[in-house]
Formats: C-alpha cells, structure tokens, sequence
C-alpha cells in the first residue's frame, strides 16, 4: 500500500502557462482597446481568470485598472503596497518597467486560491500607458 500526495495530481501553473496568459492579454488590449480590454480582464469567470492565474493592469502612475482576483483594488495604488516581507513591490513593479518593456519581478503574496502567502513570480509588459501582469506561485 503507498499513499498518494494529491498535490501533484493537480500541478500548480507555471512560468509557460503565466507568460502565455499575458501575451494573450498582451494582444487582446492591441485588438480591443484599453475600455474592452479592462472589462474583459475584471471578469472573474473569463478567459483571463484562470484558478490562480489572472491578468493585473496599472497605469504608470501605479493605480489599478483591473485586478479579477481581487476587485477591490481597482482604484487603488500599488505604489504604497508591501508584500509578506516589507518588500515595497510597488516600486519594484514601477522601477522594472520604467526602464525595461517587459521584466519579471518575484514577491511575495497571497495566492488567493490557497489562501496562503506564496513566493510569486510575476511577467510584466508595458503596453501604452499601462503595465499588464499575470503572475504564478511556488510554495
């Protein structure tokens, strides 16, 4: 008899399935435009809400425009937000794509799936005035 770990039978999403995600966002912002582009992005049972994958949008002054995992933080800056350890990850998000058209970023925050704090790595495009994301989790 062995005993079977379920935690793999369900594999977490990776960096191929994160990056796939935002190039696909990527391109429906190109073909959409910003209005369609956000309510697509904020709607928590679309394509670009996928388990504990999801599409973020800021605008280079920091502030959320679209977020389908967490609603309430559209509106909101993420200039002043911290992850898990202190880490200021609105400068780090702003500082990679002030330079940088696209950069990746790791911190750490809550998975909301698990409901847990988690290691997040995180893809970055700017595309016009915003910066798109999609992230995934390695405990």
């Amino acid at each position: 008899m062995f005993a079977v770990n379920c935690s793999c039978l369900a594999a977490s999403p990776d960096a191929a399935e994160a990056k796939a995600l935002l190039d696909k966002a990527v391109a429906y912002f190109d073909s959409n435009g910003v209005a369609r582009a956000f309510c697509a992005f904020n709607d928590t049972n679309g394509a670009f809400h996928k388990g504990p994958l999801y599409v973020f949008a800021i605008n280079m002054d920091g502030v959320y425009f679209a977020h389908s995992a967490a609603p309430t933080l559209i509106g909101t800056s993420l200039r002043d937000t911290r992850d898990a350890t202190g880490q200021p990850i609105g400068n780090l998000v702003m500082e990679a794509v002030t330079t940088q058209q696209s950069a990746p970023v790791e911190y750490m925050w809550l998975n909301y799936e698990t409901n847990k704090v988690e290691k997040k790595h995180a893809f970055l495009k700017r595309v016009e005035n915003f910066v798109l994301g999609v992230g995934y989790y390695t405990r």
